[in-house]
């Protein structure tokens, strides 16, 4: 979108009508199209971003992958959606930390009013249906245990019968799977990442892939985590747990032996088209709901 003023031009106006440049700050910048997207894999809650005008965006915010026991952890929530209004501002971006093995959830990402829960964490013990953590997938189960219930932006972890066996924790676009047969179950698939431009995420086919579960413990053999970051899960007399990869909200996949796995990090993504003003310097704006008048420099507007 572009908005044209000349040079002489006089404007009158609220300060909400007055318009202002719609483009952003913050994060790790980039652009595909001629859309910016900013992205934000720091852990915690130290980043930023600045709307400098009112933008309609793109988001991803994607929860920390739960940790690993025996069980695998469950993917962190997965939220996404295009037409998000963001009125000018600053707004403290927060990447939520991936749990760490024995019995931790994933951290919260947030931005805005968008919070994605971190994964849970997988089951432990005898018995252990593993864990839940609001929007997101569930944790893998272990010995005679259901699978955890997955939120609304994750899906369920996987049950067991065995105690020689872990459970897939659950991914964004599939539940863990089960323990059958003698096999450990592998975590549940996540899902492509749908920022077009973006290259976070499990690289396969050409494409990038977030939000897997990760793999439950096995006796014999190895699991497989979800696609999208998630972990296996190690066989019996591994040393450790494998841990999900970072950024993806991938869950740590599950270990008998101390020091499993953690769950992989989260990550926050903003997308928008920019507005630009093409003009002249020198348009004036008077905002009669201030009753001052403004000059337009270099895309800014500047009080007089």
């Amino acid at each position: 979108m572009t908005i044209e003023y000349l040079a002489g031009n006089r404007l009158r106006g609220t300060t909400a009508e007055r318009p202002n440049v719609g483009d952003g700050t913050g994060g790790t910048k980039t652009t595909n199209n001629g859309d910016n997207i900013h992205t934000f894999t720091t852990t915690g809650n130290s980043q930023t971003f600045t709307a400098n005008g009112d933008l309609t965006v793109q988001y991803l915010v994607v929860g920390g992958g739960g940790g690993g026991e025996q069980g695998g952890g469950g993917a962190g929530a997965v939220r996404h959606a295009t037409g998000f209004s963001v009125s000018a501002g600053t707004y403290t971006i927060t990447v939520g930390v991936g749990g760490t093995g024995g019995n931790t959830n994933g951290g919260d990402s947030i931005f805005s009013t968008i919070t994605s829960n971190g994964g849970a964490d997988g089951g432990g013990g005898g018995g252990d249906n593993g864990g839940g953590n609001g929007n997101a997938s569930g944790g893998g189960a272990y010995g005679s245990g259901a699978g955890a219930s997955g939120g609304a932006y994750g899906n369920d972890g996987g049950a067991s019968t065995s105690s020689g066996h872990g459970a897939g924790g659950g991914g964004a676009g599939a539940v863990g799977q089960n323990y059958t047969s003698g096999n450990s179950g592998n975590g549940g698939a996540g899902i492509q990442n749908p920022i077009v431009g973006s290259t976070i995420g499990q690289s396969s086919g050409g494409n990038y892939y977030i939000g897997g579960g990760g793999g439950g413990a096995g006796s014999g053999q190895d699991s497989s985590g979800g696609l999208g970051g998630g972990a296996g899960g190690a066989n019996y007399g591994s040393n450790s747990g494998l841990s999900g990869q970072a950024n993806t909200g991938g869950g740590a996949g599950g270990s008998y032996n101390t020091g499993q796995g953690t769950g992989g990090s989260g990550v926050v993504i903003i997308k928008y088209t920019p507005t630009s003003i093409n003009l002249q310097d020198g348009a004036i704006y008077y905002d009669k709901q201030l009753n001052k008048e403004y000059i337009l420099s270099n895309n800014t507007w500047t009080e007089l």
